[in-house]
């Protein structure tokens, strides 16, 4: 009678595992099996330990701690939402900077003085008397303007409720004097555009249509990363996950703020890993860094790649993120380095913890 399904010869499994270790200089042949099963045990013991030391190594350690120099506005919720940041190049450095929330109607600029972030005035993107909020989950610098994007999506949690406001794109302008929007107002909208036009895109442009307007459990279209570089505005999906893939959707930086100018759509696919979204997208001289993370709440590790001007994916490191806390999610990407004077440096913040809990990482391209 053969052995019950699932269980294991083990008289079969010893002797493979006795001639295999044999082979390699281990044992040598005959030994008692008393010892043996000491050698045996030891040795597992030895190559297990290996093993999760060389992968423990292989996760990018972050670098000397951060701060935030007060509480980024205006709730506990809201700075514990922080999704996205994006700096505009100033001198001296990092002195505009802005980062948004995926739950309030106002993104807010702050600046950097070493390593400590310093959250200053807030920049309002929605009326309070508009239902809904912009879900705003990335943002971007380009060429005198920021920009912000809405996730474009349904609300994972609540997925049979609607939320309009979340299928925007805005962007306003950053005065090269001061260094800041001159309107900025944390209760009146002033000064910016906004255009609905990439909903439609995200609606018709294969493959991933056929997951417009769905929930994100569902493997929904939801917008997570952001950037304008040479002339287009790329977003990064969070989901679908589809074959391995992640996607991202360009168009035109000019045309998407306009009423009718065609936009030159284009879908790129990102082979990132099962279950592997985009969570966040920055630019660098020759291409696009990619923040990912899991599209809901599979066991993904954070990884940053590098989409470089050939098309070519290079995945640079994954993350040890321990010390942002249990539950933290890695979803903002800004790059603090990016030139011949040292390293590529990036600085990586968290939704989950409150202020983002920011950790810097040296990567290698």
């Amino acid at each position: 009678m053969g052995a019950p399904h699932g269980s294991i010869d083990r008289v079969a499994c010893w002797e493979a595992a006795m001639d295999l270790l044999t082979s390699l200089g281990l044992f040598a042949r005959p030994l008692p099996r008393s010892t043996a099963m000491v050698r045996l045990g030891l040795a597992a013991m030895a190559f297990g330990g290996l093993v999760q030391t060389a992968g423990a190594r292989e996760l990018l350690q972050p670098e000397p701690k951060w701060t935030v120099g007060t509480d980024f506005a205006d709730s506990k919720k809201a700075r514990s939402n922080l999704s996205g940041a994006a700096c505009a190049p100033t001198s001296p450095p990092f002195m505009s900077c802005l980062i948004v929330n995926d739950d309030k109607k106002y993104a807010q600029t702050f600046s950097i003085e070493g390593a400590t972030l310093r959250p200053a005035r807030v920049v309002r993107l929605m009326p309070d008397d508009v239902e809904g909020d912009p879900d705003a989950e990335a943002a971007a610098y380009d060429d005198g303007y920021f920009y912000v994007a809405g996730s474009h999506g349904r609300p994972r949690h609540h997925p049979d409720t609607g939320n309009p406001p979340s299928y925007t794109l805005f962007r306003f302008p950053m005065n090269r004097q001061t260094l800041q929007p001159d309107f900025v107002s944390d209760q009146d909208v002033k000064g910016l555009e906004a255009t609905t036009r990439l909903r439609g895109v995200l609606e018709t442009l294969p493959p991933t249509a056929d997951k417009y307007d769905k929930p994100l459990g569902d493997g929904g279209i939801n917008i997570e990363g952001l950037a304008v570089r040479k002339g287009r505005v790329y977003v990064g999906l969070r989901g679908p996950s589809i074959d391995r893939h992640a996607f991202l959707i360009s168009v035109d930086r000019d045309a998407i703020f306009t009423d009718d100018r065609p936009l030159q759509a284009r879908s790129h696919a990102l082979k990132l890993g099962k279950h592997t979204g985009i969570r966040d997208l920055a630019k660098v001289r020759n291409g696009l860094l990619v923040l990912s993370g899991p599209v809901n709440d599979q066991a993904v590790r954070p990884a940053i790649f590098l989409w470089d001007d050939d098309g070519e994916l290079q995945k640079l490191a994954e993350l040890d993120i321990a010390e942002a806390g249990k539950g933290a999610k890695a979803e903002t990407l800004l790059v603090l380095q990016d030139d011949d004077s040292g390293p590529l440096r990036v600085l990586v913040m968290f939704d989950g913890p409150e202020n983002g809990h920011p950790l810097e990482y040296t990567l290698k391209r």
